[in-house]
């Protein structure tokens, strides 16, 4: 076999290695997308809409007035990865906690390996050492984990965090009516929750829901009767209604004019088709209402912090200062090494290998063809003929000859204060001196995926509006969420 066959083989070997798919080693966490509320990410379906927008809610609450952030996981499976590691990732991923003080707490469920794992920010070493958090799982979260209660444990045990870092967990609500039941489908205990989670969600995304049923419109359009009705109520520019026609057999959902082009009426329409229109066609109104509010609560909450953020000038809470006056103490963000997998070790090895391979098979037939002819190359090769020409025996065929050959000649006298040439194999010969100078610096590069953000402004519409029958195509996916790229300390598991 001559040396190309054999450098053909390595490099047909080199693409294999390549090109196989990596072989299973060290499982690395894949890590999601958190979700628009980002303060509870149920991708294991395992929280119901209540529980989770009362959890958000505070969440928020918690982080307006601190700047901590305590945020909710729960996962059908960590695919093999540990606890610790996967909880650990989405923590630095995500950005959990304040930028600068390092304030974040995440709690990781996962389902199906009946386990948890809870990720403090090192900021929060004194409020939520490991002992303190483990009491918590303990108390809060065991019995109804065993139980396999998930949203009942989940909503307990965010509770109990939320009052260790200073905040509350409920208040004394708002006595102000926003339901009107005047066709009587209505069940008191929903009347009474339609009013106590507007009341409560009102405070802190300025958004109230009003649900208003009627059997008789008196003539006017459904249109012209929730106009009419919004009015009277004296809704707010930022208030929804949603006006059941029980006689009339349909619906309408009316938004103020300060958030018509963020509640649109396109992600109207697919609310009230996949939430409202099962139910309604059923004839099961209090559901049917019950289920529309959330989803407007969840969509306002998902909003709160960057309405709060307006509100103050900023995205982020104003720095909290202790009773001294004094700013806390930061500490500085860790973040958590990733290893390299052993598959990818491999990969990596193999080609270095295979490189060394090559190197040593060129060498070896540089000193071959030294040996046989004195030259550093096979003067009958047909390429080397075709470049420098018939070989005599002259020992400078080939490399002696190349910039001969490439270059024009210039009979004229020049002054250098020092020249090198040399190949790849051999070594430098000539004077002077020359020298590669420079250097390298720190190269930082940002990736910003904070795309899909509606942004207000100009003017407003009075109108708008979305009934029964109407198609839906939302691409409003306006992520929210906060905390800076902060790092984690420790955690605390499952004691079994």
């Amino acid at each position: 076999m001559n040396r190309k066959s054999i450098q053909a083989a390595l490099i047909a070997m080199l693409m294999i290695v390549l090109l196989l798919p990596l072989a299973p080693g060290r499982a690395e966490a894949a890590v999601p997308k958190h979700s628009e509320s980002f303060y509870v990410n149920d991708f294991a379906g395992v929280i119901d809409e209540k529980t989770e927008n009362y959890m958000v809610n505070y969440g928020v609450k918690l982080h307006q007035k601190t700047g901590a952030q305590v945020v909710l996981v729960t996962v059908k499976s960590t695919n093999g990865v540990s606890m610790e590691d996967y909880a650990t990732s989405l923590f630095n991923s995500w950005g959990v906690g304040s930028v600068d003080k390092n304030t974040g707490l995440l709690l990781l469920l996962s389902i199906q390996d009946d386990d948890y794992w809870a990720v403090p920010g090192k900021g929060l070493e004194t409020e939520l050492n490991s002992g303190v958090i483990s009491k918590i799982l303990s108390a809060s979260l065991e019995p109804d984990f065993a139980a396999k209660k998930y949203s009942a444990g989940a909503h307990t045990t965010y509770g109990s965090f939320i009052q260790k870092l200073g905040g509350s967990y409920s208040e004394t609500l708002g006595t102000r009516s926003y339901v009107s039941d005047n066709a009587g489908v209505l069940p008191q205990v929903t009347k009474d929750y339609l009013n106590q989670s507007s009341n409560r969600y009102a405070a802190t995304t300025g958004s109230g829901i009003y649900v208003v049923t009627v059997k008789n419109t008196g003539g006017k359009s459904l249109q012209d009767y929730t106009y009419a009705k919004f009015a009277g109520v004296a809704a707010g520019p930022r208030d929804v209604m949603l006006v059941l026609d029980i006689g009339g057999d349909n619906y309408h959902v009316l938004q103020g004019k300060s958030i018509d082009r963020v509640l649109t009426n396109e992600r109207i329409s697919g609310i009230l088709d996949t939430v409202l229109e099962p139910k309604f066609a059923a004839k099961d109104y209090a559901s049917g209402a019950t289920g529309v509010a959330n989803a407007f609560h969840s969509f306002f909450l998902a909003r709160a912090d960057a309405i709060q953020g307006n509100a103050t000038g900023g995205s982020k809470p104003a720095a909290v200062t202790s009773a001294a006056g004094k700013s806390p103490v930061t500490t500085k963000a860790y973040v958590k090494p990733v290893p390299v997998s052993e598959s990818k070790g491999i990969t990596i090895m193999g080609i270095f290998l295979i490189l060394i391979a090559l190197i040593s098979l060129a060498a070896a037939a540089r000193n071959r063809y030294i040996a046989r002819y004195g030259i550093r190359i096979n003067p009958h090769n047909p390429r080397n003929i075709r470049r420098y020409g018939a070989w005599t025996g002259q020992p400078g065929y080939g490399y002696g000859q190349r910039r001969t050959n490439r270059r024009p000649h210039h009979h004229s006298q020049s002054s250098s204060s020092g020249s090198s040439s040399g190949s790849f194999w051999g070594s430098n010969s000539g004077g002077g001196g020359s020298s590669s100078g420079g250097g390298a610096g720190r190269f930082s590069s940002r990736d910003d995926d904070d795309d899909d953000s509606n942004h207000g402004g100009g003017g407003s519409s009075s109108g708008g509006g979305a009934g029964r029958y109407s198609s839906y195509d939302d691409d409003d996916d306006n992520n929210s969420g906060g905390g800076g790229s902060a790092s984690s300390g420790g955690g605390v598991g499952r004691n079994r």
